[in-house]
């Protein structure tokens, strides 16, 4: 076989002459600009698409300009117990809490008077203004805002008060003796409250409430006690004995805290817990009345509930719930109505009065936003509601920010012509609807 040898050369290639001719400025072109300008523009188009941001605001934002050219307002002071809407009464007053004197305003001096020949009246001497301390609480305070705010005027510098701060009462008196055997039948799930001889449970174990003529009536219901040991005794014997208490069906030692309870003069309710609005991102719990429940399953829950313990007047239903839209609604309310308790609550607008127990409509939370100056504003909303419509009720929960703007609130009570009542005096029967 014959062999062929191949052999190349420079001359050999392609179009090597115009290469060899322009070889000298295409790299460098090609290299230090296109390509670095190219990788510019990529960077930037991926950063505007990730960020949104222009290479423009980039660049100012990398700068050090000034971002803000306006002057910022001054920085409001600090939440003080005098800035609150409800002062605490002069009198019979155990937490004494220092407020800042307010600094009095200079005052520009008269003008001389013109000289006359005639006779004037002396001049006018202007008075400097004087600072108010906390002494002044027997002034008129000035008819409260009803706009509430979001967070407090200017954060919340003032330490909270707790539970130890606040007075215990020296008014507490026992009710009447509980449960009556007549109105309890025991089932599967244990005694649960039945009508019996025209005695309900709704009276028998209420709080006996008696006031001249007929003002204004305000109800308060603290709700969810039982979890927390520490709130549970200080709402037990640090709150007023009109207030009434509701207790989480959770709670351990159920029975020993509702005796606790009564023992202080405080009306007893359960809670009742119904699916929430937000449901399943918050639970109510495993008794917790729900939407998918058809109204067998619904009123077997609320049967479970009522069983976890005696001697109380009725149930405090969570509030916003879809539940009462659907048609087991009536059912649990006409299981109420027949075993003799009250209803607290939402959800009554539209029930049948044959379906209705004695009830009344919560007014509002009074501490959904638990700060002091927020509480106060729904607080006076609550009182403004009772002197329009009769009576008010205000859901709030066991906090000591709570419980001290309480006490104050209520000690204002003689002044306006309003009386704290509980639930028992209140709610409404189906005839009243």
């Amino acid at each position: 076989m014959a062999t062929v040898k191949l052999s190349f050369s420079p001359s050999d290639r392609i179009a090597s002459s115009g290469l060899s001719a322009s070889g000298g400025w295409l790299s460098p072109l090609v290299y230090g600009i296109v390509v670095p300008v190219t990788l510019i523009v990529v960077a930037g188009a991926a950063w505007y698409i990730v960020t949104g941001e222009t290479p423009s605001e980039l660049l100012a934002g990398m700068t050090s300009a000034p971002r803000i050219e306006m002057t910022m307002p001054a920085r409001p002071g600090g939440e003080r117990p005098g800035d609150s809407l409800i002062q605490p009464p002069a009198a019979d007053r155990d937490v004494k809490m220092a407020m800042e004197p307010v600094p009095a305003t200079p005052t520009a001096p008269a003008p001389e008077a013109p000289k006359s020949s005639t006779p004037s009246e002396p001049p006018q001497v202007a008075l400097p203004n004087i600072p108010s301390t906390a002494a002044d609480t027997n002034a008129i305070p000035p008819p409260p805002a009803m706009s509430e705010p979001a967070i407090p005027p200017g954060g919340e510098p003032l330490t909270p008060p707790t539970f130890a701060q606040l007075p215990v009462r020296n008014d507490l008196k026992p009710l009447s003796p509980a449960p009556a055997n007549d109105l309890l039948r025991n089932s599967s799930n244990g005694p649960l409250p039945v009508v019996s001889g025209g005695r309900e449970a709704r009276a028998v174990y209420a709080r006996p409430f008696a006031v001249e003529g007929n003002p204004p009536k305000i109800a308060i219901v603290v709700t969810g006690l039982g979890l927390s040991k520490e709130a549970t005794e200080a709402a037990i014997s640090k709150l007023p004995p009109d207030v009434s208490l509701s207790f989480s069906p959770y709670t351990n030692n159920l029975d020993t805290w509702v005796k606790r309870a009564r023992a202080a003069g405080h009306e007893v309710l359960i809670d009742l817990p119904l699916e929430p609005p937000n449901f399943p991102v918050h639970d109510a719990g495993p008794l917790a009345i729900l939407s998918r429940h058809g109204p067998v399953d619904a009123v077997a829950h609320l049967d479970a509930i009522l069983a976890k313990t005696t001697s109380y007047v009725g149930v405090a239903a969570g509030l916003r719930s879809p539940v009462t839209t659907k048609e087991q609604w009536a059912p649990v309310l006409r299981d109420l109505k027949n075993r003799g308790l009250l209803f607290v609550g939402d959800g009554l607008v539209g029930v049948s009065a044959t379906d209705t127990p004695a009830s009344l409509s919560v007014t509002l939370v009074a501490d959904e936003t638990p700060f002091r100056v927020a509480i106060d504003v729904r607080l006076s909303r609550l009182l403004a509601a009772a002197q329009r419509d009769g009576s008010a009720l205000a859901y709030v929960s066991a906090r000591p920010v709570t419980m001290e703007r309480l006490l104050a609130w209520v000690g204002t009570f003689p002044q306006k012509g309003v009386a704290l009542a509980p639930i028992s005096a209140v709610v409404r029967t189906a005839a009243a609807h």
